[in-house]
């Protein structure tokens, strides 16, 4: 049987893929980029992978143009940005189910919760400091709650039954920045911080990391739910992942790659002048550095191995694989454990953003369109 695309492509049909979760846009709250479920797109299977589906979204609104958005997989369904708002899709078959464009300009998307939140950009007025956040049911689109702010919403991180956004203001005094947190459930504003960002898209163990912007910008982990400090450092850090469980934060700044214990911050390795996009699992910190891919131990911080890359950025690790994003657009995809290159038959190119592993596909973003790819 051959399924037939609204684009025209038509392509065999396939078996139905487990179910996936990759719900923010660094798969989870840990912002890990870490998929452990996925198991079908692997070292055996990444040679036999054909394009299945291919997404090209409308332009939305005239001249407001934002950065790509890599989709996000939940259940059966893809959600990414669609039209000015944002859109959901049948894995299997890339058909619409519906499309939302009264949320605004998505600049970010989570699910979380059965809900589709989308984070206004406003970018159609670069005057426009306020944001709005809207809940949209996942299986029908059906708006749940909308709140607005006065900050941007620049950065954003859902757990715990919670949602904190963070961003800035051009036009609002002394309060130039400042961070928001939503319940969940129904949008209500459960505590709010001027002069603070989300140092980081990242919550470990119900914690989230805020920096302070004037004075000292010192950073301290607050919990998620109630923004009550836990544990503070003088430096000014920013958190770049969690490990999988949830007990350790990465934490970057100008010097250095370090790692802490989540619950009290106790600092328990640091890598000199390291810095990048990275991605963890529960055995390796894997960090897209300065033309290399540098690799380090999870618990001790020591180098297990190191692989030449042309400009290498947004480490993905999923199904025993390594997916980066090298040169100008190219995919990469090295062996997880030693980071040797995997054979491959397509050359995958024009990606804008990371890729997304989940549900037995490998979704691939380019400046207006997603493909999706599986055995």
């Amino acid at each position: 049987m051959l399924l037939t695309i609204g684009l025209g492509a038509t392509v065999p049909a396939q078996a139905t893929p487990p179910p996936a979760s990759w719900g923010q846009d660094g798969f989870g709250p840990g912002n890990t980029s870490y998929n452990p479920s996925e198991s079908v797109v692997n070292a055996g299977s990444i040679g036999r992978l054909k394009l299945r589906w291919t997404v090209t979204s409308s332009s939305g609104t005239p001249g407001c143009r934002p950065d790509p958005l890599a989709p996000l997989v939940v259940g059966n369904r893809v959600f990414l940005r669609d039209g000015g708002g944002v859109g959901a899709y049948d894995a299997a078959t890339g058909k619409r189910l519906w499309r939302d464009t009264g949320s605004g300009t998505a600049a970010a998307l989570i699910v979380a919760g059965n809900l589709v939140l989308v984070f206004d950009g406003g970018c159609d007025s670069s005057s426009a400091y306020g944001s709005s956040v809207t809940a949209l049911d996942a299986g029908s689109g059906a708006r749940r709650w909308r709140r607005t702010g006065g900050w941007t919403v620049d950065t954003a991180v859902a757990d715990a039954g919670t949602v904190v956004t963070s961003g800035a203001c051009g036009t609002c005094g002394d309060a130039a920045h400042g961070v928001n947190a939503y319940r969940l459930s129904d949008g209500a504003l459960l505590w709010s911080r001027p002069n603070e960002v989300l140092a980081g898209p990242v919550a470990a163990g119900s914690l989230v990391l805020l920096r302070e912007t004037t004075g000292t910008a010192e950073t301290w982990a607050s919990r998620i739910s109630t923004g009550k400090p836990v544990w503070g450092t003088s430096r000014s850090s920013t958190a770049a992942a969690a490990s999988p469980a949830g007990t350790q934060l990465y934490l970057t700044d100008d010097e250095c790659l370090s790692a802490r214990l989540a619950g009290d911050g106790k600092p328990l390795w640091t890598v000199p002048k390291e810095s990048g996009d990275l991605a963890a699992d529960d055995r390796q910190v894997y960090v897209a550095s300065a033309g290399r891919i540098n690799t380090y131990n999870a618990k001790t911080g020591r180098l297990v191995w190191t692989r030449a890359l042309p400009n290498p950025g947004s480490p993905v690790r999923a199904g025993g694989l390594l997916y980066v994003r090298s040169g100008k657009g190219s995919l990469a995809i090295l062996n997880a454990a030693d980071g040797r290159p995997v054979p491959i038959k397509t050359t995958y190119g024009g990606l804008s953003v990371h890729v997304v592993a989940a549900g037995g596909r490998l979704l691939l973003t380019g400046e207006s369109s997603v493909r999706a790819y599986a055995p």
